[in-house]
């Protein structure tokens, strides 16, 4: 087999077939986003949220005396569904909660607030020379799109005050877990502030700030774009695996049920169209030796069947002739040919069920007189055999082997169960079946057993004296034969007490 026709190369290559497809949906995906505005779609994201933040409350802080910082926090708070903290160079606090800021938290935002090159510097004071020629009553604007004051309605640019270039940063705090964002936010000269760079935290007891933080729907769609591309990708090729996974078991099913008339067709080349070839193959050989094994039982006691005829005769002349003690002995001598030629007529019977499969003409055939021919055959005056059966029921089958198949289930009933109360033999028919049910009420078999009883020379008994039945070979008659006619055949332990024989043929 070559290496490329391996099941294992087709999944390993359908695989990187597959990451290549979503990568470059993602790569669509990101190359488009800005076309498509997924920005506008879901929401802003971290930075870019905590940004605009800090620019409005920046603008707000700049209008207010410090006294009311902590008021404007809290509406912002209020917003937004987080807390919100300013740092000053100069050490002081103003917070929307009255949680303390851990020291990490303090050291790295003082460190952020260091860093302050001479690019800030240029920047802060472009910023207020911006707020200083305003006219009154308006925010600082700039060529760039506006931004919408939450909490005032005036309109700010973001791009134009620097705020996409400010310092940031982002920890975890424990004992309580807390999770910070910060940002270096410049404040213009304000009522009684001097102008100058703030650090302003956002804390949150949630790792997506409740959606302030991060957003993340988005990801959610395009994990389950991806996730969909992915399913709608594999289908082909599990299906590929699947289909012909399932027709070989459903062959492997009949085969395990004695049905070898199987042709699995599978034109690969992987494993699986191996594993094709060597259940047909497997198939064929397992039918040549049924069938010899049949043919040979058929020959050996066809064979048998004369020799055994002619000791029958010459025993019967022998036992007129002598007397007394001897007479006895010729009786027993009788028993065991009398057993011995049973024994080769079941042989006989069993090979030939089978071995005629081919050549028996099933036809329309009304069931009631075939029951009542296989009852009398096999009724005793001891056992009652009740027949209830339609008399317009038909069934496609040869009368001879239903009549030898049904003969066998009412004499190992009343062999076995004879004495245990009265046989039922009843046929429900539905639109293309009739199932035909043969009842007692003898003790049945154990239940581990009952798949095996169709088989030849299995018998419950671990004896096989002729005093505790036959040789094991009627019900694998009645298999055969129900077989040959197109139908099946089924046992089953009835409750408290009985067993049951269900021959289903076609009508």
């Amino acid at each position: 087999m070559k290496p490329t026709a391996s099941l294992f190369a087709k999944i390993l290559s359908w695989f990187f077939l597959n990451m290549v497809i979503v990568a470059a949906a993602l790569m669509v995906f990101f190359i488009f986003q800005q076309r498509i505005n997924l920005q506008a779609l879901f929401g802003r994201q971290g930075v870019d949220r905590l940004r605009t933040t800090g620019m409005l409350i920046a603008h707000d802080l700049s209008l207010a005396p410090q006294t009311d910082w902590k008021d404007i926090l809290s509406r912002h708070a209020d917003v937004h569904k987080v807390n919100f903290t300013i740092l000053l160079p100069n050490g002081a606090v103003f917070s929307s909660t009255d949680e303390n800021v851990p020291q990490k938290i303090r050291i790295k935002a003082r460190g952020v607030l260091r860093q302050r090159s001479a690019k800030n510097r240029s920047m802060l004071r472009r910023m207020m020379d911006n707020s200083q020629h305003q006219p009154a009553g308006h925010s600082p604007t700039s060529p760039g799109r506006p931004q919408q004051n939450e909490m005032t309605g005036k309109k700010l640019s973001m791009h134009s005050t620097g705020f996409d270039k400010m310092p940031y940063f982002r920890m975890q705090t424990k004992k309580p877990t807390r999770y910070w964002s910060g940002l270096r936010i410049p404040l213009p000269r304000g009522q009684g502030h001097p102008p100058g760079p703030a650090m302003l935290l956002a804390v949150s007891d949630a790792f997506s700030g409740h959606g302030f933080f991060f957003d993340p729907l988005p990801w959610i769609v395009v994990s389950g774009l991806v996730i969909m591309i992915s399913v709608l990708f594999w289908i082909p090729m599990v299906r590929h695996i699947t289909r012909p996974l399932t027709r070989m078991t459903g062959a492997t099913e009949k085969i395990a049920e004695g049905s070898f008339d199987i042709s699995i067709n599978e034109p690969r080349s992987d494993e699986i169209g191996r594993l094709a070839t060597a259940i047909s193959h497997m198939t064929a050989r397992l039918s040549a030796l049924v069938q010899g094994q049949k043919r040979f039982l058929g020959d050996v006691a066809h064979e048998l069947g004369s020799p055994l005829a002619r000791i029958q005769f010459g025993l019967g002349a022998l036992e007129q002739r002598v007397k007394g003690e001897g007479r006895q002995r010729v009786k027993d001598v009788m028993e065991d040919v009398d057993h011995l030629s049973n024994l080769v007529n079941e042989l006989l019977a069993f090979s030939r069920a089978d071995i005629k499969a081919s050549t028996v003409k099933l036809e329309s055939t009304l069931l009631l007189p075939i029951v009542q021919t296989a009852v009398k055959r096999e009724n005793t005056q001891s056992v009652e055999v009740n027949v209830d059966i339609g008399p317009e029921i038909h069934v496609l089958a040869s009368a001879e082997l239903l009549t030898r198949a049904m003969a066998n289930l009412v004499r190992n009933a009343v062999k076995y169960a004879g004495q245990s109360g009265p046989i039922a033999v009843t046929a429900e028919e539905t639109r293309e079946i009739v199932k035909i049910v043969v009842r007692d009420h003898g003790p049945g078999v154990p239940a581990g057993l009952l798949d095996q009883l169709f088989e030849p020379f299995f018998r419950p008994e671990l004896s096989r004296d002729r005093d505790s039945g036959g040789v094991g070979l009627g019900l694998a008659i009645v298999k055969t034969c129900v077989e040959t006619c197109q139908g099946t055949v089924s046992a089953a332990n009835l409750q408290p007490k009985g067993f049951a024989v269900t021959i289903t043929l076609k009508r």
